[in-house]
Formats: C-alpha cells, structure tokens, sequence
C-alpha cells in the first residue's frame, strides 16, 4: 500500500492533547497543504485563520457559548453548553476555515476539501487533529462576527465552513473503526 493510502487508513478524529506546541515550520505545512486543496473552477476561495494562543481560543470558545446561547434552537446547544465544553479540545494550534460564498459557489465545499488535506498532512506529521462545526452555526451572529474581526482579523464577508483542533495526540491515535460506507460499480 502507497504512503498517502496509509495516511488516509490512519488518520481519526483525536480529542485529547498534549499541550505542546506544534513547531512553526509543520504549522506551516499543514496550512499550505489547505491552500493546496481543489477549488471549484479554480476560484481559490479558502482563507485559514490560524490560532496558536490558549487565551485567545479560550475567548473564541466563551464567545461561540454565548452566541449559541443566543440563538434558540441551535443544533450545537446541548454539546457547547455542556461543561468542560471547549472549542479546540485543548489542542495547542486551532484553525478556522472559512470563504466568501459571494466569491465561489462551491466555497463549502472547497472549504471542507482544505480541511481534508490539512487532516493527512497532519497525520503524516504525527500530528492528530479534529474537525469542529460548531462555529459555523454561529456565523449570522453580529456579536461572533465583530468578535471575529476585531481580535481574529476574520476578513468581512467570510462564512466559517470549519474549523479543526490540532495537536500531538495525549495518548496513541484511535483505531481505525469499521467502515460503514457503500460503493457501487458500473463497469
């Protein structure tokens, strides 16, 4: 089996971290292997914010509470208001992945294939990582969103398709579960 087959069969969602930093230069990489990502007619829509400090994902995870608190009806109410809730898992690099829906029609899903690449280049790094939806039901939230642009720089117009937690996992990497998927073949 090839590398990049591995890297797929072994990556999984981790939720637990150990509270060391990732170094500057795999930062880096797992960011470009985002901006790497397939993009609908080429549009190139993909911005990833990039946040590497416990204050500030802190801030980001009161900041999501309230907003959830406001909007009745939340899906993510249950889970984000639940306590010990935090928007990273304590991971030590948290990612925001975001585009202008107005620039790209296909902007989710450009931003859920940045997302896939920055998993594997993780994972072939050593590094565990996890996706995070919660922000992006919050995105039509004027206070988030002022939140957002005042301490993120968050650029305007920007919708939150994902976010991910990344980290050096506390502990091994979770086995890989069963597949429940389906394919066919017309051959």
């Amino acid at each position: 089996m090839n590398e990049v087959m591995q890297i797929i069969r072994q990556r999984r969602s981790v939720r637990k971290y150990q509270p060391r930093q990732l170094p500057p230069e795999e930062c880096r990489s797992i960011v470009e292997a985002g901006l790497y990502a397939p993009s609908g007619m080429n549009r190139q829509p993909v911005h990833i914010t990039v946040v590497r400090r416990n204050d500030l994902t802190d801030r980001i995870t009161s900041e999501l509470k309230a907003a959830v608190a406001r909007m009745p009806g939340n899906r993510y109410r249950d889970y984000v208001g639940a306590a010990g809730y935090t928007v990273n898992f304590g991971a030590p690099t948290f990612m925001i992945v975001s585009a202008n829906p107005a620039r790209a029609a296909t902007a989710e899903a450009d931003c859920a294939c940045a997302l896939e690449n920055m998993f594997l280049a993780a994972r072939s790094f050593g590094i565990g990582s996890c996706w995070v939806n919660q922000l992006g039901s919050v995105t039509d939230d004027d206070a988030f969103q002022r939140f957002l642009q005042e301490e993120l720089a968050f650029p305007a117009g920007n919708v939150i398709f994902g976010a991910a937690a990344f980290g050096y996992p506390a502990g091994d990497f979770p086995p890989a579960p069963s597949r429940r998927g389906s394919s066919n073949w017309v051959e």
